[in-house]
């Protein structure tokens, strides 16, 4: 919480409680010491002022919403709570003897006795902390949803844009016209594909995590429209550990990394383009995978666009808590290799990327 408000709300409260006192001396009758009372209640104000941004950092430190840590968190605030009110009533007696307008009744034994009074003040002032820090969670939480939602939205647009490139729209109705002189099912098979490749894409514009199944599908189908176009070229391999289909992942995360291995890496080349997915849990990560045989590169720190936009989607999502690593060598092709925290879903017919 800023110093300004910390302060503005204590002034306020200081405020407050010189009305209130005014008010119940004149209700009873008796003379109103004002000198007691202002330099009392805004000296209250005053050290409770300093002593807020202390509570609001043990309360960070000792955070009694983790449970592991609960009974220790527990009993360290319950020390401060004594601690810190016996500070506040020794600064206080100190500075109101300084002034001369100390109440005869006060001494150091009192002020020890009676400290435990003020307690309730920090519990307060805990409770407080926590309210603030569930807001700044709830609002951290609304803007990583926005970006994730708009990182999704350009991963769309991306992949799309990929998609309905000429070249692409172009090169499939080409195979698709050569394939109807030869072989009309294949035609047919490799429109539905693209129909329907299309269609999945459009319709997940409201989703922000798909399972590894679903995701899987949409990329088996843009595989498969380009075995339709180069039978003799392009093998693919799946290496699915089972149980890992219905583990999450941020949607269209693997789809364009296995097409660019299969635009940048394989189709340059000469010979058969070999693909390999795989994925695996290892403890409680996600272990993806993917590698072909393609031209490979010198530098492994090279990022592309597309790269790019996936790290920094996975660095909204998950933080820290992910690993991107990428090897290749000059003719030795590609190898991604992506871990994520192992996360699963119930399986539903419902979600826009299941068949």
């Amino acid at each position: 919480m800023p110093g300004p408000v910390i302060a503005l709300a204590w002034l306020l409260f200081s405020g407050f409680m010189v009305l209130l006192m005014f008010a119940q001396n004149l209700s009873a009758g008796t003379p109103t010491h004002w000198g007691e009372t202002l330099v009392g209640r805004l000296l209250h104000g005053l050290l409770w002022g300093l002593l807020t941004p202390v509570v609001f950092a043990l309360a960070t430190r000792f955070d009694l919403t983790e449970r592991h840590r609960r009974l220790p968190s527990l009993l360290m605030h319950a020390a401060a709570s004594y601690g810190l009110t016996l500070a506040y009533r020794l600064a206080y007696a100190g500075i109101m003897t300084v002034f001369g307008v100390l109440p005869g009744n006060f001494s150091l034994a009192t002020v020890i006795v009676n400290a435990n009074t003020w307690v309730p003040i920090y519990w307060m002032l805990l409770g407080m902390a926590y309210a603030v820090q569930y807001r700044e969670r709830f609002r951290q939480g609304q803007v990583q949803a926005a970006q994730l939602e708009t990182q999704l939205v350009q991963a769309q647009l991306q992949a799309l844009k990929m998609q309905l490139q000429p070249h692409f729209l172009f090169n499939s109705l080409n195979a698709v016209s050569a394939l109807m002189g030869t072989d009309v099912k294949a035609a047919r098979r490799m429109l539905a594909q693209l129909s329907q490749f299309l269609r999945l894409v459009l319709e997940g514009s409201d989703t922000q995590e798909v399972t590894l199944a679903q995701e899987l599908h949409l990329t088996r189908l843009y595989l498969e429209i380009e075995q339709t176009r180069f039978p003799d070229r392009l093998t693919v391999a799946y290496h699915i550990a089972p149980g890992t289909e219905a583990a999450l992942l941020p949607a269209l995360l693997l789809q364009p990394v296995v097409e660019n291995a299969v635009r940048h890496g394989l189709a340059p080349q000469a010979g058969v383009g070999e693909l390999a997915i795989s994925a695996r849990q290892q403890a409680n990560r996600l272990i993806v995978q993917v590698q072909d045989n393609g031209r490979g590169a010198t530098d492994t720190a090279i990022r592309g666009i597309g790269l790019r936009n996936l790290e920094s989607r996975l660095a909204t999502r998950y933080g820290a808590d992910y690993t991107l690593h990428v090897e290749t060598a000059p003719e030795q092709g590609y190898c991604l290799l992506l871990s994520l925290p192992f996360q699963t879903a119930t399986l539903t017919d419902s979600s826009p990327l299941t068949a």
